[in-house]
């Protein structure tokens, strides 16, 4: 007598379900993460007037358009001002840094001349607010 067994058959896992755990994960880590590390600076706004400006104990940077800066009214680039305020800093430690930006300055633009600036400055770094 032959007796012929049926073959068990095989529960299937289904993946479904799984593959929704896995995107509930991603997005919550996605939005629990945080990727930009945010940097503050410090600034003190006053008026343009307001602080004289003495040429040995302070630096007034103006920031006008198309990338056009000065240093104590002299033009030159970003990349010059920023060592010559290095050096400024490092001969007096107490020396103070006036960022002065025409009036309508994109935001970018200042923030550039902040980031480049701030780096060497250090805690003494103000921003000063055009009077016009």
């Amino acid at each position: 007598m032959v007796l012929s067994e049926k073959p068990k058959q095989r529960n299937l896992i289904s993946l479904t379900p799984l593959i929704d755990v896995v995107f509930i994960l991603l997005v919550f880590f996605m939005l629990t993460s945080s990727f930009v590390e945010w940097k503050f600076i410090d600034l003190g706004i006053g008026e343009a007037n307001a602080l004289p400006l003495d040429q040995t104990s302070q630096s007034l940077i103006t920031v006008g358009f198309d990338q056009r800066y000065t240093l104590n009214e002299e033009p030159l680039s970003l990349d010059e001002i920023a060592y010559r305020v290095k050096n400024h800093v490092r001969q007096q430690p107490d020396h103070t840094v006036l960022i002065k930006p025409v009036n309508d300055l994109p935001l970018q633009q200042l923030v550039t001349v902040l980031d480049a600036v701030g780096e060497v400055a250090g805690p003494k770094l103000s921003l000063l607010k055009d009077e016009h």
